[in-house]
């Protein structure tokens, strides 16, 4: 059982690494630009965790799109 949940944690830990990376490559940010724009779309529930696979996953890809993220680190920076 706790192998289970190690691999789950381990799983959510990828899904971050992999989805600020992502962000770093689409958006043109560096590392806590990334952060805070992951951040900003889990709180307002534009992406959401696939603990199955280890993804985080945006409801649209438009969301993805870089004036999208610049204006998503706008935002970010705000609050």
């Amino acid at each position: 059982m706790t192998n289970l949940f190690t691999d789950i944690a381990h799983r959510i830990d990828n899904a971050h690494e992999g989805f600020t990376e992502t962000l770093i490559h689409l958006g043109g940010f560096n590392r806590e630009d990334a952060i805070k724009v992951k951040n900003l779309y889990l709180a307002k529930k534009l992406a959401k965790i696939d603990i199955g696979i280890g993804r985080i996953n945006v409801k649209h890809g438009a969301y993805l799109d870089q004036d999208v993220l610049t204006r998503a680190l706008a935002m970010a920076n705000e609050a």
